[in-house]
């Protein structure tokens, strides 16, 4: 048995088969040793490898758990990474990165056999490796809100927050680590008050230099299809994350919607239905029946000559007359593709009510949308009732519209989300683009410090906030 063989029996050894496909994620890397990484990195050029130093999994890797927790880790850097849900530039960003992975690992596996992977590994009493561990003995005072945050379950919010959070928190701005190469480094004790150097400390796992490159559209749908039957983590990543198995899920009680809900609605919906240049609203002739008076007899009426002899002549007579009127009969409906992941499950009552109405009408076409797309009827509305996985993909959305015939393709859509989608894909966006079609973006909630613009500002023509 080769090195690499050995490396993936030992991965597969420590979890129940079926509970995570791992072998065919991992058939989609190399797995071998080098010298390349002094822990561990994943490269996801044409020929993807997962790289191990052999030292440190001799070193600090002996059970079979804590390689597997070693090797989610670097997964979890290309699934995370390569969604730039968390943008990282510096050293405290990377750090921080860390910190999230470390703790949407502990709470996947919770055992002490796998959480002392990374106890055992980073000190509990020196920041800032105190903060990518759980607490511990000795824990600095200074640890304490941002350990809170990390694992203190899903009421502290969605990973992304957390990310945030930590960004600002007081500890993380105190932290000037320069990681220099893994040969040492220069460290803020946790009172805070001075700067001391100290010995080589632990190094961050995995490489964080080349986090930036590019995956492959066809490898990143691959991922996202085995990621999907994941379980999730206890939170989710503010609904960008890749989502779990897709299933039927039921929203809230019934919420009346706002008045800015109702008009940014109605705004969505006449401009996705505004008539092109070429397009002309269909004409008819609608024919009505009333009853009216008239000094003259209707001679058509069989029984006038009856009434004539029984009451004699009358000066008025009523009789039904019809009428002719040309119509026209406004046939536009708008195609609307409305976001039920995880991020935007609070508004999703108030939303499927403003759209009910529409939908009832004939005026709207609705999907609801994922990380999959499914049409939504109005009973589906009244009962916000749809099928997700909880994650998000702008992608699913530009493929179920692309692959309409050219014929029951619409002119424009209208993508009702928080803005959490994750770019398009180029390719998809440039198809998008070329066929002529309009994106209308209407965004519920709000998100401090995050442009809710930013994923879709390059197919978007224009964003109206609903709330």
């Amino acid at each position: 048995m080769t090195d690499e063989e050995k490396i993936i029996a030992r991965i597969l050894d420590v979890i129940p088969p079926g509970s995570f496909e791992l072998t065919t994620f991992l058939s989609l890397f190399r797995v071998r040793f080098s010298e390349k990484t002094k822990t561990a990195c994943v490269t996801c050029g044409e020929s993807p490898e997962l790289l191990l130093d052999k030292d440190f999994v001799e070193a600090h890797c002996q059970t079979n758990e804590h390689l597997f927790m070693l090797v989610m880790h670097e997964l979890y850097h290309v699934i995370l990474g390569h969604t730039t849900l968390f943008p990282r530039a510096t050293e405290v960003r990377n750090l921080v990165f860390d910190a999230v992975i470390n703790a949407i690992l502990c709470s996947l596996f919770p055992q002490p056999e796998f959480t002392s992977f990374f106890t055992d590994y980073y000190p509990s009493d020196r920041m800032p490796f105190a903060l990518l561990r759980p607490k511990g003995d000795g824990t600095p005072p200074a640890a304490e809100s941002a350990l809170n945050l990390l694992y203190g379950g899903s009421d502290t919010g969605t990973y992304y927050d957390v990310y945030e959070a930590l960004l600002e928190s007081g500890c993380v701005k105190e932290i000037t680590v320069l990681l220099d190469g893994g040969r040492g480094a220069t460290a803020l004790p946790s009172d805070g008050r001075a700067r001391t150097p100290c010995a080589p400390h632990p190094l961050l796992l995995g490489s964080h230099g080349g986090e930036d490159e590019e995956i492959s559209p066809e490898m990143k749908d691959l991922i996202h299809k085995i990621i999907s039957k994941w379980p999730s983590p206890d939170r989710p990543l503010q609904g960008q994350d890749l989502g779990a198995e897709e299933r039927e899920r039921r929203f809230g009680a019934e919420v009346d919607p706002a008045d800015r809900l109702r008009l940014g609605i109605r705004r969505l919906m006449r401009r996705a239905a505004m008539p092109g240049k070429n397009e002309v609203r269909r004409r008819s002739v609608r024919e009505m029946t009333c009853d009216t008076t008239t000094f003259l007899p209707d001679w058509h009426d069989r029984s006038h000559e009856a009434r004539e002899v029984a009451f004699g002549d009358a000066l008025i007579y009523r009789t039904a007359a019809s009428m002719r009127r040309p119509s026209i009969r406004d046939n536009r409906q708008a195609f609307v593709y409305f976001d039920v992941s995880g991020s935007v499950a609070d508004e999703v009552p108030s939303v499927a009510q403003a759209l009910l109405p529409y939908c009832r009408g004939g005026l709207c076409t609705v999907h609801v949308f994922s990380t999959v797309v499914r049409p939504a009827s109005a009973s589906d509305l009244a009962a916000r009732k749809f099928s997700s996985t909880g994650g998000t993909d702008i992608n699913c959305v530009l493929r179920h519209v692309l692959d309409l015939p050219p014929g029951k393709r619409p002119r424009a859509a209208v993508v009702i989300t928080d803005g959490f989608t994750g770019k398009p894909h180029a390719a998809l966006a440039e198809r998008f683009r070329a066929a002529g079609m309009r994106l209308f973006v209407g965004l519920v909630k709000t998100a401090p410090g995050y442009n809710q613009e930013s994923d879709l500002s390059s197919i978007a023509d224009k964003f109206i906030k609903l709330f």
